[in-house]
């Protein structure tokens, strides 16, 4: 659009005018009006120097009850100004990790364009800073300090997390980073990132919150450790881990399993899982979810290989099925309930696989299952089907019959069958789990036993 008015935002780089680039000093020179986000840079003095008038939003700081009215104040103003000089030139410390900059962009109107120049950032200059201690910082990941809670910790590349201004942060940082790493890692601590010739120290992680100086400049950069020096992995950890065992050269059993071999193990880990939970046991549950974890990824592992599915398809089905099928959570859907939230639930399969016959969705539930919770998810999934209910008080009738005519001198395999399937359908009704309810029996009967001994 020919009538939009150009807002340049510059980048000063770390607090420093020495670090300011020529393609950024040339922009502030040539507008013809200059605004600081702030005058509390070294850059600021420097232009002074030069003979560049600027102005600064510093005024907003006082008059802003919190940092997101200062940014959307800062956005309006600069918008403002442009309109009133026919464009001008905003500059900050880094334009991508500025919040002003970002809340400009997300707003910006129609007569407005962006333009910006980038320089030196701080995570830049932290880098240099640990290339005499021989640190490899290719793929440098940089994490702002006030970040961290948001973010996930990663090792599978080096990353510099900046603006430790303060012990508290820095304790803050130090926790995060303790989620993977040990202790006695060593870290680099930079305490005056924002100067040319900034110098790092190497230090233990368990340090890091107990240094005598911070502030806005200080960062740490903490280098790349493979999964295999470390005792903490994530999920990309382990995967590499499983694709290294079934890689040439790795482990013979491994390489050798198929989705067909591996099947028996993935129900004997589910189940196993399931004990654990039913021993109420935190880390035993941990170590069995680990094995099914396990299966999980070697499985993803052979889809691979076979050109059919990876892990990300496995991840991205089951993060699409949970969006989709809590419609009341991402959608627009109301469910204030955990008996709403079945329903949602189910009309949300119900869009995924089409209308289906009560023969097509009691096929769909696997045969591998236990009996009694095969037998109660077919009733129920018949009763949707049909739309039908059964109350307790019919479901009880029956059960009574069944179990009746089970216990009959003359009764058999039949018989017995068709009591459990009757109790499977009063477990149904009564909003009951039939499996855990037999467990919690053979549970009890164990102990009784073991009391008697």
């Amino acid at each position: 659009m020919s009538n939009q008015h150009m807002i340049t935002i510059a980048a000063l780089g770390p607090d420093s005018g020495e670090m300011l680039t020529l393609g950024a000093l040339e922009a502030m020179k040539s507008a013809q009006t200059l605004i600081l986000r702030t005058e509390r840079h070294g850059a600021a003095e420097m232009l002074r120097a030069q003979g560049v008038a600027f102005k600064t939003l510093d005024a907003l700081y006082d008059l802003c009850e919190d940092f997101d009215e200062l940014c959307g104040q800062a956005a309006a103003a600069l918008c403002a100004k442009a309109r009133e000089t026919g464009g001008l030139c905003y500059a900050v410390s880094e334009p991508g990790s500025d919040a002003t900059v970002r809340a400009l962009a997300s707003s910006c109107p129609e007569d407005i364009a962006l333009r910006v120049v980038g320089g030196v950032s701080l995570a830049s200059c932290a880098a240099c800073a640990v290339i005499p201690f021989g640190v490899n910082t290719e793929n440098l990941r940089t994490v702002t300090a006030l970040s961290v809670s948001e973010m996930r910790v990663q090792a599978d590349c080096p990353q510099v997390i900046t603006e430790i201004d303060s012990r508290y942060i820095a304790s803050d940082v130090k926790l995060w980073l303790s989620d993977l790493f040990e202790d006695e890692m060593t870290v680099y601590f930079i305490e005056n990132a924002a100067e040319p010739a900034a110098q790092a120290r190497p230090i233990l992680l368990c340090d890091l919150d107990r240094q005598a100086h911070y502030d806005h400049r200080t960062a740490v950069l903490v280098p790349r450790v493979s999964v295999y020096e470390r005792s903490r992995a994530t999920y990309e950890d382990f995967v590499e881990v499983i694709s290294r065992l079934r890689a040439p050269g790795g482990c013979p059993w491994d390489r050798a399993q198929t989705f067909h071999t591996l099947r028996q193990y993935m129900i004997e880990e589910a189940c196993e899982a399931a004990e654990a939970m039913d021993r109420d046991d935190p880390m035993k549950i941990a170590d069995e979810l680990g094995d099914v974890l396990l299966q999980v990824v070697l499985n993803s592992c052979i889809g691979a290989e076979h050109r059919e599915f990876t892990d990300r398809d496995v991840t991205s089905m089951a993060a699409r099925k949970m969006i989709t099928r809590h419609e009341h959570v991402f959608g627009r859907a109301q469910a204030d309930s955990a008996q709403a939230v079945v329903s949602v639930w189910e009309n949300a399969k119900k869009k995924e696989r089409g209308e289906q016959t009560a023969l097509e969705r009691v096929l769909d539930v696997p045969a591998s299952l236990p009996a009694l919770m095969r037998g109660q998810k077919i009733i129920r999934r018949e009763l949707q089907a049909k739309g039908r209910t059964c109350t307790p008080e019919s479901a009880k009738k029956d059960a009574f019959a069944a179990v009746q005519a089970a216990a009959q001198a003359s009764s058999g395999e039949k018989e017995l069958g068709l009591a459990l399937e009757s109790l499977c359908a009063l477990a149904h009704a009564m909003d009951l789990d039939a499996e855990i309810a037999l467990r919690s029996a053979i549970t009890k009967r164990i102990d009784r036993i073991r009391d008697e001994a």
